[in-house]
């Protein structure tokens, strides 16, 4: 059984005997990276908020190694346990569960939603973002969630990299029924402010409209969810 993203080939197969994940990166990943530094920084002039872009190359790789999950653990960031990592290639724990958004697609409890928003700010709080924040690098393993894909992660505190971790999470999940999605992003943002001190960076709610026409696959309840706000 095989599933593709926009960074990674991905697989699932056996590794001493245990059910794994294995992510390859795909030929295109340097020219992806560098799509995405555009990206980051033409909607930060286009919302007057100019950014440094962020680094890429052997940071990801640095960040998806064990050192990073240990700290991100010690500040309530839960990951899956690495099994093998080199230049190219990632063999991690395989959770049953899947992630977040395939979960909620099939009616999962949204109450775990209000993790991802606390898990968001926890990472904030600790002066880094997540950059690529959308439900999809979020696993469900029973009750809990653990965060996948971590090799973007920056040292960043700016108003425009908080927003942004804030509202592309929302718009990955915006295509989704609207009175589910209602209860999504209170859920998300609660989530958040509870870990934050009740502050939601003001660029989010922006940032989600732009993204969201990008990445949503559901076009009806995309507008309808863009304009019940």
């Amino acid at each position: 059984m095989n599933s593709i993203n926009w960074q990674r080939d991905i697989e699932i197969t056996q590794f001493n005997g245990k059910k794994v994940i294995v992510k390859k990166d795909k030929t295109t990943k340097v020219f992806n990276e560098y799509f995405l530094i555009f990206l980051y920084s033409l909607i930060s002039i286009f919302l007057l908020h100019p950014s440094s872009p962020p680094k890429f190359g052997k940071l990801i790789m640095i960040n998806e190694g064990e050192e990073n999950r240990k700290k991100l653990n010690k500040i309530g960031i839960p990951t899956p346990q690495l099994y093998y990592i080199n230049k190219n290639k990632i063999i991690e724990e395989y959770i049953g569960e899947g992630n977040l958004y395939r979960f909620l697609k099939n009616d999962g409890d949204i109450k775990v939603v209000f993790k991802a928003g606390v898990i968001t700010a926890k990472l904030h709080n600790a002066g880094f973002c997540f950059i690529d924040n959308k439900a999809q690098n979020y696993l469900v393993k029973r009750s809990e969630l653990l965060r996948t894909d971590i090799g973007f992660i920056q040292k960043q505190e700016s108003i425009f990299a908080k927003s942004l971790d804030i509202g592309l999470f929302l718009s990955s999940l915006i295509d989704l029924d609207s009175e589910k999605y209602r209860l999504i992003e209170k859920a998300f943002l609660d989530g958040y402010r509870s870990e934050s001190g009740n502050k939601i960076p003001y660029l989010s709610i922006i940032i989600r409209n732009i993204s969201s026409l990008g990445i949503s696959l559901n076009h009806h309840n995309l507008i309808t969810n863009l304009y019940s706000k």
